[in-house]
């Protein structure tokens, strides 16, 4: 293996490593709300930057072992540049599965919240309907007779 390669390897592993620490951290960040814990929250992270990491790292070492023609300069410069591209749509991809989860738990919030209206609701209409004068409509107030004082 020659100097350049364990240069590019040096470089993209640096980037990827310090790419996924951050997506793991702000992920972490992303996904804590006040329904789900924060161990919650972190574990989802943590999983979607291990596999970061995982395919990264591997696709990583996978393009240092193709041969590229040119001066060591450009093979460099051309290898780097593929690991950018490739980071930057690995990180793409782990950002739109925090969202998707972020997603599901707005809406199983939602969903809970919508489900304990409705049941305060049927509650409150089960009190209705057992007063004896609930849908009896106002009755207009009384004319007097000829036999009962006026007000």
């Amino acid at each position: 293996m020659d100097a350049g390669t364990m240069y590019f390897l040096v470089v993209a592993v640096i980037a990827v490593v310090i790419v996924g620490r951050l997506l793991a951290y702000s992920g972490k960040r992303y996904l804590a709300g006040p329904e789900s814990g924060p161990t919650q929250a972190g574990s989802v992270a943590a999983l979607v930057a291990v596999l970061f990491h995982l395919v990264t790292l591997g696709l990583t070492a996978l393009l240092a072992a193709i041969p590229f023609g040119g001066s060591q300069t450009q093979v460099f410069l051309i290898r780097i540049g593929l690991v950018l591209i490739l980071v930057g749509t690995a990180y793409a991809v782990a950002l739109r599965m925090l969202t998707r989860r972020k997603e599901e738990a707005v809406v199983t919030d939602f969903d809970a919240q919508v489900r304990e209206l409705r049941h305060e609701r049927q509650a409150n209409e089960y009190e209705v309907t057992n007063d004896p004068s609930a849908g009896m409509a106002p009755q207009p107030p009384k004319e007097p007779t000829l036999g009962e004082p006026r007000p």
